[in-house]
């Protein structure tokens, strides 16, 4: 392997072993101006965004749920064996009650929250709230009634105009959005025009839900803070306020329900009983009359004041022993309603007390969680546990109770028994008395019973207050959360960096032609041999015509790098071909050649492109007699050799007239005739073959060069030719195979450099010619600057 193999190869190696950042940096920081004008244009961007967007502020509000671990009356080792005193549970219930819809939507109704009332003065428009010249009240929706809108104006204080129409005030209005009434305040503004839209209330409540947040102080803590996010601070500060208001309403309501149904049943027993006292007393006062009696003896006063407190005891038992039948059968048709909880009046055990307290408010939690999550869901399943398991403990102590109750029972009709047989004994008439005097005295003290009970509930109901309590009132930040104008310029700021590079990336990702050396090596092992940057001079012999040139200094770093793959004096001739035309293949052949005679040598170019000749017409050489007239054997060899004027000691074959079947000439032996001429009379030669991707011509020439120059152009060539040159080099088609990468772009592309990759700094060390664009040679080379 040659110098030149080794060199490359070893290069290739080191930029596929370590990545080159500088290289893959490079297409950005090329584009650096578009990129800071992207920059400028998105921050200039984010800066309007956030003027025109509406600011919000943070509503807060802090609440107290008072903390329900206390032992209920000695029964706290039952129930925390239940695990009925949760506190998180607790709190994750309460958060799911405040963000229920029932109570968001009886917020929005106090606050009727259904119209928006919206300022167009300025620019930007804002919603109202508070102090408005009137009110609008949809009466009757339609189907357009939230997605249109309504100017309105007050003109005084009977008149109102909507959408340019008078219409008079607290009437009911037809109008495209449904039937309307505008009301006035006691603040008019006869100036002021407000734009009115009216809200679905389930969207309101969604918004709302969605953004209410309640977040605990900790986990330990029973202190919640509830923020909105609101473009009205009074809204949002009237709407935190009322949402702890009709929160604690609801408490007070679900937690007084049994204590209401208490007291209803005590009323209803009062009036069956004050019916039932009013007949006995009567009859008592009949029976005083009709027999003449003024009053009983005195032993039978103090018998009859025993028998009343025996019977009044019996009387407390069976309402006792009732309320326990019903406990029992509410627990046996397994109802889950904290509403048809039976009452639990006259009950003085605690351990069961406080168990159907827990029953009713663990009842109570799973009904107001089953409204906005599913049976399926674990809290609610938590909560069916427990249910499950207190009415098992409130069974079995219920079951201990009425054994107890009913032994009294039984020791209190013994009693009334031996009292019976001591009323035998009394006289008939004072017996007679005795009786409906008791009957009267059992109605009394069940009545006086009652009305004692009653002022209980009473005052237990009036007393009744939920287990929270607000520490701070809502209050509205000073100034708006959102938008956070930092953030807004940081993301546009990004967006400004982003969009461009994308698109360079993009560009890069779906450009399929090469436009680095990297883009070469990574498919081929090919050496690459020079690299020829762009020019546009119009001079198709820029060595001679430019050789201070950037361009006439790379053709001589090629025509250096000749000796090491071309050592030996007998070789001499140089194959030039590429993929396709226009990769710039004549002009460096044809430069190469007059650097090499420069230098001394003799040097001739042979233009064997038979069908697409060019070199002549740059040249502006004679073509009526050339290389295919040879080959038919019509001229001569020394006949068709032709100086070149740009360069002394450069000659040229031009191709000739254009042959019909340029491939049969090339093969008919002729060729090889001339070539061995040449190398007697040339130090060098040159073979300017056409495209090898287009037709077969050079391959056919490949055996007689002694080194392939393969040119590919940036920008040109596309990537997947490149796998084309690989299978050339594996099969060996082409002698010692080198690539040109030509038109490289030094000031605008990386990767490419003089020599391997070295290149000269600018500054004015090369002298550039200024030529005039879209001249012959710029057209016939096709050296578009990329």
């Amino acid at each position: 392997m040659s110098i030149i193999e080794d060199i490359n190869n070893n290069h290739k190696e080191q930029d596929i072993n370590q990545p080159d950042l500088r290289e893959a940096l490079f297409p950005y920081i090329r584009q650096w101006k578009w990129i800071i004008v992207s920059v400028i244009f998105f921050v200039i961007l984010g800066y309007l965004y956030a003027k025109l967007s509406t600011p919000l502020y943070k509503i807060e509000t802090d609440l107290l749920i008072k903390d329900n671990k206390k032992d209920v009356g000695g029964s706290s080792d039952l129930l925390k064996d239940l695990n009925l005193f949760s506190s998180d549970k607790i709190i994750d219930n309460e958060i799911q009650i405040l963000k229920s819809k029932t109570i968001i939507q009886n917020v929005i109704d106090t606050l009727k929250l259904q119209t928006s009332y919206i300022n167009i003065d300025g620019i930007r428009k804002r919603e109202e709230y508070g102090y408005l010249p009137f009110t609008v009240e949809l009466l009757t929706p339609t189907s357009k009634s939230y997605l249109s809108t309504l100017l309105v104006q007050m003109i005084n204080d009977k008149e109102v105009e909507v959408n340019g129409k008078k219409f008079p005030a607290n009437n009911p209005i037809q109008t495209d959005c449904g039937i309307i009434i505008v009301k006035p305040t006691t603040t008019p503004n006869y100036k002021k025009v407000l734009e009115i839209k009216f809200n679905d209330t389930a969207d309101l409540i969604q918004n709302y839900s969605m953004n209410l947040r309640i977040d605990p102080v900790s986990k330990q803590a029973t202190v919640l803070i509830i923020t909105l996010e609101d473009a009205v601070p009074e809204r949002g500060v009237a709407f935190l306020n009322s949402l702890v208001e009709e929160y604690n309403h609801e408490a007070v309501i679900d937690k007084n329900k049994e204590t209401s149904k208490t007291l209803n049943f005590i009323n209803d027993r009062l009036e069956v009983i004050s019916q039932e006292l009013n007949t006995v007393e009567k009859n008592v006062e009949q029976y005083k009359s009709s027999n003449s009696l003024t009053d009983v003896s005195e032993e039978s006063k103090v018998f009859l004041q025993n028998v009343g407190d025996n019977d009044n005891e019996l009387n407390k038992v069976s309402v006792r022993i009732s309320v326990l039948k019903n406990l029992k059968e509410y627990i046996r048709k397994n109802i889950d309603d904290p509403s048809t909880l039976p009452s639990m009046l006259g009950i003085d055990d605690p351990t069961l007390l406080g168990l159907v307290s827990q029953l009713g408010e663990i009842e109570l939690k799973k009904l107001s969680l089953l409204q906005t999550v599913t049976e399926t869901n674990p809290l609610v399943t938590t909560y069916t546990d427990q249910i499950i398991a207190l009415k098992k403990a409130i069974v079995l102590s219920v079951d201990n109770l009425e054994q107890g109750l009913n032994v009294t029972q039984q020791q209190l009709q013994s009693k009334n028994k031996e009292f019976e047989g001591i009323i035998k004994k009394v006289p008939s008439k004072e017996r007679g008395l005795l009786d409906v005097m008791r009957k009267q005295e059992i109605q009394n003290n069940l009545y006086t019973y009652l009305l004692q009970k009653r002022e209980e509930t009473a005052m237990q109901l009036a007393s009744g207050v939920a287990d929270s309590r607000i520490i701070d009132l809502a209050r509205s930040s000073k100034s708006p959360v959102k938008p956070v104008k930092n953030i807004i310029y940081l993301i546009f700021f990004i967006i400004g960096v982003v969009f461009p590079t994308a698109i360079i990336y993009l560009k890069g990702l779906l450009n399929f032609k090469i436009n680095r050396r990297s883009d070469v090596e990574r498919v081929t092992r090919v050496p690459i041999l020079a690299e020829i940057s762009y020019s546009n001079t119009s001079d198709a012999v820029v060595v001679s015509s430019n050789p201070r040139s950037m361009v006439a200094e790379q053709i001589r770093s090629l025509r250096t790098n000749l000796q090491f793959i071309m050592p030996e004096a007998k070789q001499k001739v140089i194959l030039f071909t590429s993929s396709m035309s226009g990769e710039g293949k004549s002009f460096v052949s044809l430069n190469l050649g007059a650097s090499i005679a420069m230098s001394g040598k003799k040097v001739i170019i042979l233009e064997l492109d038979l069908r697409k000749p060019k070199l002549n017409i740059a040249l502006e050489v004679d073509n009526e007699y050339g290389l295919s007239n040879y080959l038919i054997g019509k001229v001569s060899y020394h006949d068709i050799i032709k100086p070149i004027k740009q360069q002394e000691g450069y000659s040229i074959i031009t191709s000739g007239p254009i042959p019909p079947n340029p491939a049969e000439l090339l093969v008919n032996g002729h060729i090889e005739t001339l070539l061995d001429q040449l190398r007697e009379d040339y130090d060098y030669i040159i073979l300017d073959a056409p495209p090898v991707g287009l037709v077969t011509d050079a391959q056919i020439l490949s055996s007689y060069a002694d080194a392939t120059m393969f040119i590919v152009r940036h920008n040109y060539t596309a990537k997947n030719q490149i796998s084309a040159i690989e299978g050339f080099f594996i099969n060996k088609k082409f002698t010692r195979l080198n690539l040109i990468i030509n038109s490289t772009d030094l000031q605008h592309g990386y990767g490419y450099g003089y020599g391997y990759g070295y290149g000269y700094g600018y500054g004015g060390y090369y002298q550039e010619d200024i030529s005039q664009n879209g001249s012959l040679v710029s057209k016939l080379f096709k050296r578009k600057k990329v």
